[in-house]
């Protein structure tokens, strides 16, 4: 390599690194993990059964739980009743639910929202979505997101004991108490693809 092109290099990797400290933990496109601390991509798309256009505005409300799920998800079944309780209790006090389906699933969701009546907002995600908010293929996966459109949690799955800490951590964030310790999925709770991936053993 010239020496030219190795200052460029060295030019190149310096602007990299300064753009990094002084620019905002902002999601970047096709990021795979967004993590606590990290700001929340826009969101966007359009609700659902009324169709009319969804785009995220973090600073209208104190919390907003993004929830991804699926209709074959069973444990989304048993967490939206919960969900839908959640965001009757605590709307008053600032606190939102959009619940995010995935995009081919448009005909199933009207037949499968009869029977778990929910009125939090619902929407199919644009395209762009997927990406930006890191392919997430494991449902349900949620995001608790504060008003200066920071994440505060990421949740991966549903069991009983994963959905009472998200319960006392909106709780707690509500009234600006800090959050409890995080309850974790364990790899038993989690579909075979996914178990290796946590370390889990059969």
């Amino acid at each position: 390599m010239s020496s030219i092109a190795t200052r460029r290099l060295r030019l190149a990797v310096l602007v990299s690194a300064l753009l990094a400290l002084v620019s905002p933990s902002q999601p970047t496109l096709g990021q795979m993990a967004l993590a606590p601390g990290d700001l929340a991509p826009a969101l966007t798309g359009v609700t659902f059964p009324v169709k009319t256009r969804y785009a995220s505005d973090w600073s209208r409300n104190k919390l907003t739980l993004v929830n991804f799920w699926a209709t074959w998800c069973e444990p989304c079944r048993k967490e939206m009743p919960v969900l839908q309780q959640l965001f009757e209790d605590q709307v008053v006090q600032g606190f939102r639910v959009v619940g995010v389906f995935e995009r081919w699933e448009t005909d199933q969701v009207g037949p499968y929202l009869e029977q778990i009546p929910l009125t939090y907002t619902i929407i199919r995600p644009d395209a762009i979505v997927d990406h930006s908010w890191g392919r997430i293929n494991l449902k349900p996966t949620s995001f608790l997101v504060n008003q200066d459109g920071r994440i505060l949690r990421r949740y991966v799955g549903a069991s009983a004991e994963q959905i009472k800490g998200l319960v006392a951590d909106v709780e707690a964030a509500l009234v600006g108490s800090p959050l409890p310790t995080q309850v974790m999925p364990t790899a038993e709770a989690l579909p075979e693809e996914f178990k290796e991936r946590l370390g889990g053993k059969k």
